[in-house]
């Protein structure tokens, strides 16, 4: 099987990223070391990519605990960062849940007792949640 880095270049590959933005180039480097970051960016520039790509790289697939919270300002963003985040991890064993109001509590809470790696949310939820 492929290392996660090759799948992960072959799914941006797929979508168009065939070169890092300026916000990728020198942001995913700088998570990977596990500092914390703030960039800001225009749209469209890869902001989302660049953040998911460097949780993505530390997620254990085996280990069943969340190993990882993103919490997003709104169901919409909730909603693309979940996107790409699947299409990231297509190849591999990880599991990605997003939650955000609108929908029962109850089948969140039985979602997130399953196999579960990332969770994508909104603040409200995970409060909710907690």
């Amino acid at each position: 099987m492929p290392k996660r880095r090759d799948l992960f270049l072959d799914v941006t590959n797929t979508k168009g990223w065939e070169t890092p933005s300026p916000i990728q180039e020198v942001g995913i480097p700088m998570a990977l070391t596990g500092r914390n970051i703030q960039a800001r960016a225009k749209n469209g520039t890869g902001k989302t990519g660049a953040y998911c790509i460097q949780v993505l790289e530390q997620v254990v697939p085996s280990e069943q605990p969340i190993q990882a919270l993103i919490v997003v300002t709104t169901r919409e963003l909730a909603l693309q960062t979940s996107q790409i985040c699947i299409e990231l991890v297509k190849h591999l064993d990880i599991r990605i849940m997003v939650t955000t109001g609108g929908i029962d509590l109850k089948d969140d809470i039985m979602r997130i007792f399953g196999k579960v790696n990332v969770v994508i949310a909104t603040p409200g939820r995970v409060l909710d949640l907690m």
